[in-house]
């Protein structure tokens, strides 16, 4: 490779950098042996097959084949060429490195730093133009309207002005920053007219209050104008340039990674105010998607920081719109989502302005599962009292369910759904695992039982199973309590027959028949009796006959604790309502196949 810098010094730049800091400094790291590992950034995965080992200081991915040392890491990782990378590392690590020679700049490198001395140019314009006396005083007075007007944070942001008029910032980088028309338009601060000659341009960005756009690493790339009067669109964009792609970059990521990494957490927000006012009073692990549709690049981004997302859109439905789609953004990076729904009217900047960041930080504890609140607003705005709206809320669900991959998480899910909506379990169950198999998104609706299975009852098999297996009938007196029996007949027998087997007495129908008072008992033991009921294994009938009942009892647990919880979160009080969630999610763990209730 051609470049200026003699190998001495490459050699000894790389020697300075350590490949873990630098990594480390851009993804979540874990020690495994002599190596780290993590979730390659090149690729899209679940499992970390990103190894990093400072030993040979290299990187390597077992999953897409990405390998190399510093340079290529930052080269790959921020889109930069080899010569930059050098010298961004040699300023981090106290490297002089010698002056290139003319012809030696490498055209790439050259046309980079030249948009970005451009950009730096522009925004230096517009906050002196927001500070003019006449000239910013508009501004100034909007900014003042919405409490914004804060000179430190202002001067943080490189918040500025671009006047009405048509030829302001054209006129000004032509005649004082000596930037050529070519160049402008190449960093998109002006436009061509259509129609006209060559070279009759105009400023792209006209009476708007000015947001610079900065990359994770604090390079700014482009610009963003807010209109502050009448007109449209409410938000321009710069377009896209060698410096700026659509869609592969947050605002306010640059200012946020590292309290997203401290938290494991990022509060994603829809505008450069939200992002902006959470800034202001300490939230710093925010960032805002400014408009866009959030999308897999900027999903990527924050997967190399942190494993959990909370999504803070409008409550209205374009902003719901946004969540879901948000939502399955961030599911296909594996990342865990939730959502906070703010009051009717307010988002983050409002709220913060009018209730404090204290408030808004309560608020923030009452965030749910963003499946979760899917489900409860998909029940609430349907109807539930009839088979065929179970089946219209199952259909509207199941899309979403099917998305999730991880079989535990997806059966949680399911018994939420379930639970809320009073489905049956089971072949709801069924259905999902149908649906996802034939890769469908519509539940059909499910066959009815026979009347047998209809009345199949844990309860009264284990009757049966006890007057057929002594062993079997010590093992359900130890493991399942009288009071969970729920027929009053059966409980009466059960407990007649646990203290038979106290007394050290055969369990038989006709001395139980002896000590029992009610008719009804009476009747129900002597049909039993004539009756048995074969089974094919009866360790295993007794096994999911005891899982069953003390599932029912979970279930009942279950659905008093979602009750207590939604009622705290009804209060606002979070403090209890986490206290609920994190008892809903041990006993639901208790019901997920495979587990043994404790």
């Amino acid at each position: 490779m051609k470049h200026y810098i003699p190998d001495n010094l490459i050699e000894e730049i790389r020697s300075r950098s350590d490949i873990l800091e630098v990594v480390s400094a851009n993804l979540l790291l874990k020690k495994s042996g002599q190596n780290y590992k993590g979730l390659c950034p090149f690729h899209s995965e679940k499992t970390p097959s990103f190894t990093v080992s400072p030993e040979k200081q290299i990187y390597h991915c077992f999953g897409c084949g990405a390998g190399g040392n510093v340079f290529k890491f930052i080269m790959e990782m921020e889109d930069l060429p080899f010569l930059d990378v050098v010298k961004k590392l040699a300023s981090k690590c106290g490297v002089e490195l010698p002056n290139p020679k003319s012809g030696q700049s490498n055209a790439r490198q050259s046309e980079r730093e030249m948009l970005l001395s451009i950009n730096e140019k522009a925004r230096a314009y517009f906050t002196r133009l927001l500070k003019d006396d006449e000239g910013g005083r508009s501004a100034r007075e909007y900014l003042k309207s919405r409490s914004f007007y804060d000179e430190k944070l202002l001067a943080e942001y490189g918040i500025g002005w671009a006047a009405p008029g048509w030829k302001d910032i054209l006129t000004y980088l032509q005649n004082q920053g000596k930037c050529s028309r070519k160049d402008l338009l190449r960093a998109g601060l002006i436009k061509q007219k259509e129609g006209a000659e060559e070279g009759n341009c105009y400023d792209r960005f006209r009476g708007r209050i000015m947001f610079p756009f900065k990359d994770i690493h604090g390079s700014l790339i482009a610009f963003a104008g807010r209109v502050i009067g009448e007109g449209e669109p409410k938000y321009l964009n710069s377009p896209e340039t060698p410096l700026y792609i659509k869609g592969k970059h947050l605002f306010g990521l640059d200012r946020a990674r590292e309290a997203i990494r401290k938290q494991n957490r990022v509060l994603i927000m829809e505008g450069y105010f939200d992002q902006m006012r959470a800034h202001q009073h300490g939230i710093r692990n925010t960032v805002a998607t400014c408009g866009t549709a959030l999308t897999p690049a900027q999903a990527t981004l924050l997967k190399n920081h942190t494993s959990r997302t909370t999504l803070i859109f409008d409550s209205d439905s374009a902003g719901q719109a946004a969540t879901e789609r948000g939502f399955g953004v961030l599911l296909e990076e594996g990342l865990g989502v939730e959502v906070l729904s703010l009051p009717k009217g307010h988002d983050p900047d409002s709220y913060i302005q009018q209730f404090g960041p204290e408030k808004f930080l309560e608020e923030l504890k009452n965030a749910r599962p963003f499946v979760e609140s899917y489900i409860i607003n998909t029940i609430e705005s349907g109807d539930i009292s009839t088979p065929a709206g179970k089946m219209e809320v199952v259909n509207s669900v199941l899309p979403l369910l099917t998305r999730i991959k991880n079989t535990v998480e997806r059966s949680e899910w399911v018994r939420v759904l379930t639970e809320r909506a009073g489905l049956d379990d089971q072949a709801i169950l069924a259905e999902l695992k149908n649906a996802i198999k034939q890769d469908r998104n519509i539940a059909r609706q499910p066959a009815k039982t026979s009347e047998r299975a209809g009345k199949q009852n844990p309860e009264l098999y284990i009757v049966h199973l006890m007057l057929a297996d002594k062993r079997l009938a010590l093992q359900i007196k130890e493991e399942v309590p009288v009071d969970k029996f729920e027929d009053p007949s059966l409980r009466q027998i059960v407990e007649l027959f646990y203290q038979l087997i106290d007394e050290g007495c055969e369990l038989r129908v006709d001395l139980a028949i002896d000590r029992v008072e009610e008719p009804t008992t009476k009747t129900l033991l002597s049909k039993i009796g004539l009756e048995p009921i074969p089974f094919d294994d009866k360790e295993r009938s007794t096994n999911d006959c005891i899982l069953a009942i003390n599932k029912r009892s979970l279930d009942q647990k279950i659905e008093a604790l979602i009750k207590q919880r939604d009622e705290a979160f009804e209060a606002r009080d979070s403090e209890r309502s986490k206290q609920l969630q994190d008892q809903l999610r041990e006993l639901r763990m208790e019901l997920i196949p495979g587990q043994v209730p404790a």
